[in-house]
């Protein structure tokens, strides 16, 4: 007995040994700089003189910030174009190819994967030009098919889903591929024995397809909702942030906070705002899917 002790107490030491090195980089580069931004929060911070504590003053001040209120509305106005875009749109293309009898489909699955790999600034450039009112490829198509084409990105009604759609653009290919592993992971035999139970294909995505896909949705979720909340370099290079103030989101907010108007005591706060509502919206994400298998 005391040797199984004395065994099991030598295998938790080794496993700490194993994590110590990640541990000691998660405080020095994660917690301690966290810490530290909460810390800077708390005052007006100078970083070259005397930074006196303000406690929750940055905070209170911000609510009743018109500009930090419509910043914060222009990001839960593009997440909520941009996320379920993003998400339905992978999920489509991984069932569509999935389901798919034809040749090359490995070169379709790489060509809409292709746009994940490139810079947000490529991407940012390359949809300006193409989206430009004068000399833009899509602009001019909506025009020979006989409409008036849109100024897309100098319309305040349309500068936030057109983003959006750029992000879904660039972003689905990713989740796409983390959706084809997902589906790849279910037994066909489920699927071969509903169909002999007479389930059709509507059926089986409900009842098969999309309560064992759960941990893929989840995780492609929460990574979404991350990137939708903190978009900062589509609007960034697009419009930085036009017309006037309609697509400056809170990144961009807190970005000009800090390095235009140098309050960064207020910079911090809204950081750890939008780290709120990101920790919030993803607890909550978590709670509704669950991470028990739907096998178990």
């Amino acid at each position: 007995m005391t040797r199984i002790k004395k065994a099991g107490g030598g295998d938790a030491l080794v496993g700490i040994l194993f994590l110590l090195p990640y541990l000691v980089l998660w405080l020095l580069f994660v917690v301690i700089p966290v810490g530290y931004g909460f810390y800077i929060s708390l005052h007006k911070w100078n970083p070259m003189g005397a930074s006196p504590f303000v406690g929750f003053d940055n905070y209170i001040q911000l609510f009743s910030n018109s500009r930090f209120l419509n910043a914060l509305e222009n990001t839960f106005i593009y997440a909520v174009w941009a996320i379920p875009l993003v998400l339905v749109l992978g999920l489509a293309f991984a069932l569509l190819l999935k389901r798919a009898k034809v040749r090359g489909v490995g070169f379709i699955e790489g060509a809409l994967f292709f746009p994940y790999l490139l810079n947000v600034s490529v991407v940012g450039i390359l949809w300006n030009f193409l989206l430009d009112p004068n000399v833009g490829i899509i602009p001019y198509y909506i025009r020979a098919a006989g409409f008036p084409a849109p100024d897309f990105l100098n319309n305040p009604a349309l500068v936030l889903p057109t983003i959006a759609f750029v992000s879904a653009w660039w972003l689905c290919g990713y989740r796409m591929v983390v959706f084809r592993a997902g589906l790849n992971a279910i037994p066909e035999e489920l699927y071969e024995s509903s169909s002999l139970d007479g389930a059709g294909p509507v059926r089986q995505f409900f009842s098969i397809t999309l309560p064992l896909m759960k941990p893929s949705i989840l995780f492609a979720a929460i990574l979404t909702i991350v990137a939708g909340l903190c978009m900062l370099g589509q609007v960034l290079i697009m419009t930085n942030g036009g017309p006037g103030t309609s697509s400056e989101v809170l990144a961009l907010f807190m970005y000009r906070t800090a390095f235009e108007s140098f309050n960064f005591g207020q910079a911090a706060a809204v950081g750890f705002v939008l780290f709120a509502i990101v920790f919030l919206i993803s607890m909550a994400l978590v709670r509704v899917f669950g991470l028990k298998s739907e096998l178990g």
